[in-house]
């Protein structure tokens, strides 16, 4: 539905209710009914109000029933926003896995040239030497072609990145227009302002000249009384300051409309400066809901970092959010990891509030943090039972002090390859979620899903052997 064909159902809605609600009052007056010990006109005006309560609710029921986009958007909008932040923060674990596959691809570019200068150094060990260098172009080309994956997905994230850039310039473009607008409005009033004083000058000085008029009248009767012989030239020149007196009160009559006009005119440019006043503070509003929760990154703090390393990281990203600068609600002392989130907004800096989590090992290398036995159905039941591993993860993590951005297991790519250790097998298995590498929580933490040996059941504990 367009926005002027719903703006013209809830005109038309709104005119059933006020003829529906008219008729209905009527009707109950006449017959004088007494609800609740009221009297017949406070019965007549509840039963009005009830029946415009009861149109409107059923409109809305139908209008619920009828739209089926609108109904979606209204109950799914949890829902969207649940996803739009669910890919977020993909996007983010996106990211750091390119930056972590670039150092490994420079680390492996950077052993592939040493082992290249001793090959070129030893000599005697050629047929060794040959064997490596083939294993290591092979690793290369492997590398080389994750690297050309990480630049594609490189530039669609760019891509994203410049149309929030461009909705931001859009928005600020709209707040410096409705500035000016409301600035050329003011302009126009002060002109009106000197129009009107102008008038009024004008009107004055037509006063004081119907006045001096008058004074004129006065003498020239005076010398008719005392010159008769003059009496015809007499009549002849106050008949001409009747008219001349007559031109004078249609021109004030005029001035004086002229100046009521003007004064409607500068009553409506003022009303309609106050609406842009509202306008303008509602822009504000709206850019202060925007600038709650407003997501800046993390910053891992070293042992002697605090406040100047999150005001620097801040300042820069604020600035390139279109704010003027940051102030921090709150500054913690490293070593840790400190993730930064917008709180508000004042005289066009961004406030910032920090979530800070200590530095410490989490998890050693190789340790299993949930595990569960079950046994082996349908492809969607076993992601339900990995997916309630993750879940069991994901609250570990956040109890021992992940932040909740870092406590995103698992990610899709880690779900599939785990539902790929499933496929082909049959029974009970048993499958745990192991940690690849020392965890600490200032990192993010590099998990996979593992088979792990042992008898099955609920009660039998967690087993440190893997299942090949």
């Amino acid at each position: 539905m367009t926005f002027w064909a719903l703006l013209i159902l809830i005109l038309l809605l709104a005119a059933l209710v006020a003829y529906l609600g008219d008729k209905v009052a009527k009707w109950a007056g006449k017959r004088h009914y007494r609800l609740f010990g009221l009297r017949p006109r406070q019965t007549a005006t509840l039963v009005a109000v009830l029946t415009g309560v009861g149109i409107a609710l059923f409109s809305y029921l139908g209008f619920l029933l009828v739209f089926r986009e609108a109904r979606e958007v209204i109950l799914e909008a949890q829902a969207i926003r649940a996803e739009r932040d669910q890919l977020r923060r993909e996007q983010q674990v996106l990211l750091e896995a390119k930056a972590a596959m670039e150092a490994e691809a420079s680390r492996a570019l950077a052993e592939l040239n040493a082992l290249r200068e001793e090959r070129r150094t030893l000599a005697q060990a050629l047929e060794q030497a040959g064997v490596v260098r083939s294993r290591l172009e092979e690793e290369a080309k492997a590398l080389a072609s994750q690297v050309k994956a990480l630049e594609r997905e490189k530039e669609t994230l760019t891509k994203e990145r410049a149309a929030l850039e461009a909705e931001r310039q859009a928005l600020a473009e709209a707040l410096e227009k409705r500035n000016q607008e409301l600035a050329q409005k003011a302009k126009e009033v002060r002109v009106l302002e000197k129009r009107l004083a102008a008038l009024q000058e004008a009107a004055r000085r037509a006063e004081a000249e119907r006045a001096r008029l008058t004074e004129e009248k006065g003498r020239l009767q005076e010398d008719v009384l005392k010159a008769l012989a003059r009496l015809e030239e007499t009549q002849r020149q106050r008949q001409a300051l009747f008219q001349e007196v007559e031109a004078l009160k249609a021109s004030l009559a005029k001035a004086r409309e002229e100046l009521r006009q003007t004064e409607e005119r500068v009553r409506n440019l003022l009303v309609q400066a106050e609406v842009l006043q509202g306008e303008r503070g509602q822009l504000s509003q709206s850019l202060v809901r925007l600038s709650q929760g407003l997501y800046l990154g993390e910053v891992r703090l070293g042992a002697e970092e605090g406040r100047e390393a999150l005001e620097r990281v801040a300042e820069r990203r604020a600035l390139s959010q279109g704010f003027r600068g940051v102030e921090l609600l709150d500054a913690p002392q490293g070593p840790g990891l400190a993730v930064l989130e917008g709180a508000g907004y004042r005289e066009g800096r961004l406030l910032v509030r920090v979530r800070f989590y200590p530095e410490r090992k989490a998890f050693a290398a190789g340790e299993v943090l949930a595990a569960r036995t079950f046994r082996l159905s349908t492809q969607a039941r076993n992601q339900e039972v990995l997916e309630g591993l993750g879940e069991a993860v994901r609250q570990r993590l956040l109890q021992v002090g992940y932040a909740p951005e870092y406590a995103t297991f698992p990610s899709p790519e880690e779900l599939a390859r785990g539902l790929s250790l499933l496929q082909g097998r049959r029974g009970v298995v048993r499958v745990g979620v192991v940690a690849a590498k020392e965890l600490w929580t200032t990192e993010r933490p590099l998990l996979s899903f593992q088979l792990l040996g042992g008898p099955p059941g609920p009660e039998v504990p967690v087993p440190t052997r893997q299942i090949p």
